[in-house]
C-alpha cells in the first residue's frame, strides 16, 4: 500500500498537480492584496528609465562618430599600404596590390573597433573608391549610399559629420577631404530607430533624429532627450498609453485570481491531455526499439505540431537506421574516387618532365648546386605525396612547397619570376587538401611568364568572418573572355572541363574543396587579358591544435 501511494505520488501526473497548486495559490494571494503605485510616480520611471535609455544609444553613437574618425585618419597617415595606395597616379599592379592589402587592414582594424556601418577612402587621381560595410542587409541601401560618397567628394564640403536622408532612410555621413585622397564612414540611424522601437513596449510612441533642433513633446506625452553636438535624438511616449492599464489593475487581478481557482481542475486535465498522453507514447514507442522491434512506428496523430514533429522524427530516426548502412558504402566509394582524383593532379607528367629538362640544362652547365636544389625539392615533393596517409595535410607544409617551388622557378626563369608570401600566422595551423596552392601558382608561371617582363605573384592568406581565404593574383598575361567565361562555368558547376587535358586542375580544386568543406567552400576567378588574374578560395576555419614539422629525412 505504503509502495503504491508513493508510485501515485512520484508520477508525472501528481508533479503536475502540485505544480499548478504551489503556483497559482501565491500568485492569486498576492494579486489580491497588491496595491498599485501612484500615477505620477509610474510616469516618473518611465520617463527616466527611457531618459537613460536615449542617453546611452546617443552615447553609443558619440563614441562610434570618434572611433570612425580615428581609424581613417590612422590608416590614411600612418598605415604604409593605404600612403602607397593613396600616392598611386595610375591604376596598375602596385595600386591593386596595395588597395587589397589596405582592404583587409581596413576590414580587420573595422572588425576590433566600435565604429561605423561603413568606411570608404576615394582616390582622386584614379577616380576609384575602396568601401568596407559589414551590413548584412538593405544592400540596396548600401549601394545607393556609395554612389552617393563618389558624387559627394567631388564638391566642395565642410570637414565633418553632415545629417543625410537617402530612401525614407536616415545616415550620419563624415567627409574629410585631403590634397590626393577623400575619406569617410557612415552610420545607418535606422539601425538605432529600429532597436529603440523594439526596446520600446509602448503603442503610441515617436523615436526621431533632427539636425539643428529637438521636437518637443506636447502635454498628453513624456518627451526625452539627448544630443550630440548638432545632431537630436528625441522619444516622446503617449501618457494614456502608460497609464492604460493602471486604473483597472486591481479589479482585473481580483477577478483574475477566482477564475484561476475555477479553472484548476481544467487546467490539469488539459495538460494531461496535450503534455502526458503524448510523452506516454513517446515511451512506449522507445521501449519497442530497445527490445528489438525495429518495424513499430508510431502512427497515432497528436494535434500538437511540437507532437507531430517528434512523432515524425522518431519514425524517420528508426528508418534512418536501415539506410546507414548503404550510405557508409557509398561515402566510402565516394572518398575513393576522390583519391583517385587526387592522385592524378598529384602526378603531373608535364611538371616532372619541366623538372627533369631544367636538370638536364643544369648539368650541362655543370651547376652541380642548382642540381642539388632542384633533387632536394623533387624528394621532399614526391614524401609530402607518397608519405602522407591523410586527406588534408597542414598549410605550413603547402607553404614549404610553395617556397621550394619559388626557388625552382628562380633558377629555371632568372630574373623573370618573383613568388612573393603575405600569410597571417594562424593560418599555419590549419589544414589544407594537399597542393590545392601549388596547382594555382604552377599555373599562374605557366601562362604568365613572358620574355623580358618580371611576372609577379602574390600569396595572401588570412582569417576572415570565422573562414580561411586565399588570395593568388599574378600580373601575367591574364584570359580572355572566352576563357574566362568557361572557368566560371565549371566554378560555378554549370559545365566540366571538355576531357581530362582540359582545365583538369581547376576542376579537381574545386570538387575537392566541396568534398572536404562541403557547400561552404568558395572558388572565385577575376582576370583581364594582358593585365592580371586572381583566384580567390575560401572555406571554414578549422584551427590544427597539434603541430606537426616538416619530415624532410
Amino acid at each position: 500500500m505504503g509502495k503504491k501511494i508513493y508510485t501515485i505520488l512520484n508520477s508525472t501526473s501528481a508533479k503536475v498537480m502540485l505544480l499548478i497548486i504551489v503556483l497559482v495559490l501565491p500568485l492569486n494571494v498576492i494579486a489580491i492584496i497588491a496595491v498599485n503605485s501612484t500615477l505620477d510616480t509610474v510616469v516618473e520611471q518611465v520617463r527616466l528609465m527611457e531618459q537613460d535609455r536615449a542617453n546611452s544609444y546617443m552615447a553609443d553613437i558619440s563614441t562610434r562618430m570618434d572611433n570612425t574618425l580615428s581609424l581613417l585618419h590612422y590608416l590614411a597617415s600612418k598605415n604604409s599600404d593605404f600612403i602607397k595606395m593613396n600616392m598611386q597616379k595610375e591604376n596598375n599592379y602596385d595600386y591593386q596590390s596595395a588597395k587589397l592589402k589596405s582592404y583587409y587592414h581596413l576590414k580587420a582594424m573595422a572588425g576590433m573597433i566600435d565604429g561605423g556601418d561603413g568606411f570608404y577612402y576615394f582616390n582622386k587621381y584614379i577616380d576609384d573608391i575602396i568601401i568596407y560595410s559589414d551590413q548584412k542587409k538593405d544592400n540596396s541601401t548600401i549601394e545607393d549610399l556609395t554612389e552617393f560618397m563618389t558624387e559627394y567628394a567631388k564638391k566642395e564640403n565642410p570637414t565633418g559629420w553632415h545629417f543625410y536622408e537617402w530612401n525614407a532612410r536616415q545616415y550620419l555621413i563624415l567627409y574629410v577631404e585631403t590634397k590626393d585622397i577623400a575619406y569617410g564612414g557612415w552610420l545607418d540611424l535606422d539601425i538605432y530607430k529600429e532597436q529603440m522601437i523594439q526596446d520600446l513596449v509602448y503603442a503610441n510612441f515617436t523615436v526621431n533624429f533632427t539636425e539643428g533642433n529637438e521636437i518637443t513633446a506636447d502635454e498628453s506625452e513624456i518627451g526625452m532627450y539627448a544630443r550630440k553636438k548638432n545632431i537630436f535624438l528625441s522619444i516622446s511616449i503617449s501618457k494614456k498609453d502608460i497609464l492604460k492599464d493602471i486604473s483597472g489593475y486591481q479589479r482585473f487581478l481580483q477577478t483574475t485570481a477566482f477564475v484561476y481557482l475555477i479553472l484548476v481542475p481544467v487546467l490539469y486535465i488539459v495538460l494531461r491531455y496535450l503534455l502526458l498522453k503524448p510523452l506516454h507514447k513517446i515511451n512506449f514507442a522507445h521501449k519497442e526499439i530497445q527490445n528489438g522491434n525495429q518495424d513499430y512506428r508510431i502512427i497515432e496523430k497528436d494535434g500538437s505540431a511540437e507532437y507531430k514533429e517528434i512523432y515524425e522524427s522518431f519514425n524517420q530516426m528508426v528508418d534512418n537506421l536501415h539506410n546507414l548502412k548503404i550510405e557508409a558504402y557509398e561515402t566510402e566509394i565516394s572518398r575513393q574516387k576522390m583519391e583517385l582524383r587526387n592522385l592524378q593532379l598529384q602526378i603531373r607528367p608535364h611538371f616532372l618532365l619541366n623538372i627533369f629538362n631544367l636538370i638536364l640544362t643544369m648539368a650541362e652547365r655543370k651547376q652541380t648546386e642548382a642540381i642539388e636544389e632542384i633533387v632536394i625539392y623533387l624528394s621532399e615533393y614526391f614524401r609530402y605525396i607518397f608519405r602522407s596517409n591523410k586527406e588534408l595535410e597542414l598549410f605550413s607544409k603547402e607553404l614549404h612547397l610553395l617556397e621550394g617551388y619559388a626557388r625552382m622557378m628562380d633558377i629555371r626563369y632568372p630574373g623573370q619570376v618573383e613568388i612573393s608570401f603575405h600569410i597571417a600566422p594562424e593560418i599555419l595551423f590549419i589544414r589544407i587538401p594537399p597542393l590545392l596552392l601549388l596547382n594555382f601558382v604552377e599555373n599562374a608561371v605557366k601562362h604568365g611568364v613572358k620574355k623580358g617582363k618580371m611576372l609577379h605573384i602574390l600569396v595572401m592568406a588570412e582569417y576572415a568572418d570565422g573562414k580561411v581565404v586565399f588570395d593568388i593574383t599574378d600580373d601575367g598575361n591574364g584570359m580572355d573572355k572566352d576563357t574566362l567565361k568557361r572557368n566560371r562555368s565549371i566554378i560555378e558547376g554549370e559545365s566540366e572541363p571538355d576531357n581530362v587535358n582540359t582545365h583538369v586542375g581547376l576542376y579537381n580544386s574545386l570538387k575537392r574543396l566541396k568534398y572536404f568543406y562541403g557547400d561552404e567552400a568558395e572558388l572565385y576567378i577575376s582576370s583581364e587579358q594582358g593585365q592580371m588574374t586572381c583566384f580567390i578560395i575560401r572555406f571554414p576555419y578549422q584551427l590544427e591544435v597539434d603541430d606537426e614539422s616538416f619530415d624532410c629525412k
